[in-house]
């Protein structure tokens, strides 16, 4: 009787522990590869596009993140969401540039 509750406790505890060790996974951006329903999902594809320093402490920033473009603007107070586009693909911006668009 006393090794079966020494394992159930022991059990107990290492389920704590794995839940705690998920959490803090979870927590830190951790995105597991399969969802509950069991379909991958896909990764979020982020790239910054370009950055401009205003002030040593203030700058703006486009990042391209799942076919959107977002010029975050960046400050000591923290950053904010100044417009939200479609991503245009390279090909529409080269006609636009060469004026054929």
């Amino acid at each position: 009787m006393d090794t079966t509750m020494l394992l159930v406790a022991a059990a107990f505890l290492g389920a704590i522990f794995l839940a705690a060790k998920l959490l803090a996974a979870l927590q830190q951006g951790w995105r597991p590869a399969f969802s509950l329903t069991g379909r991958r999902q896909p990764p979020v594809e982020l790239r910054v596009v370009a950055r401009l320093h205003l002030t040593p402490q203030h700058s703006l920033h486009l990042v391209e993140a799942g076919g959107r473009r977002l010029l975050v603007a960046c400050s000591p107070q923290g950053a904010q969401l100044l417009r939200r586009t479609r991503s245009t693909s390279p090909d529409r911006v080269m006609a636009a540039r060469v004026g054929h668009a």
